[in-house]
Formats: C-alpha cells, structure tokens, sequence
C-alpha cells in the first residue's frame, strides 16, 4: 500500500481502521507473507501514523532523499 489517505470531511468516523483490518485479514486469507505500506512523513502524518501503530505496522526501513543541485 502506499500511503492511506482519508478525505479530511470523513475523517473520524473509523473508515480507516476498517480498511487496514481488511487488509491484514485479505493478505492473510491470500496467502501473502505480509502487509507493507509506504507513508510519507511530517506532522500532517502523525494521525496516519498512530493509526499504523495500533494495527501493529512496524517502522522496517527509511527512504532518503536530496533534492538536486538547483532545485
């Protein structure tokens, strides 16, 4: 997954907790190893976050970046 979003009007009401328990339960019934999910950060974020906490994500990698020279 990358990134899940929940338009800010919707927000509350627990829709994104539903989706990522379909998900885990939809990746299990598949057969997939696991659920991985790319997110960006900052502090608009760290709802998002917390949300992948509590449905036990674990922080497995960093992604870097640097703008090029000019920009």
């Amino acid at each position: 997954m990358d990134d899940l979003i929940t338009a800010a009007t919707a927000r509350g009401h627990g829709h994104a907790d539903l989706l990522m328990t379909w998900a885990k339960q939809e990746a299990q019934r598949l057969n997939c190893e696991g659920v991985h999910l790319d997110s960006g950060v900052g502090p608009d974020r760290a709802a998002a976050h917390r949300l992948y906490m509590r449905h036990h994500l674990r922080i497995s990698a960093h992604h870097f970046t640097v703008p090029t020279e000019g920009r």
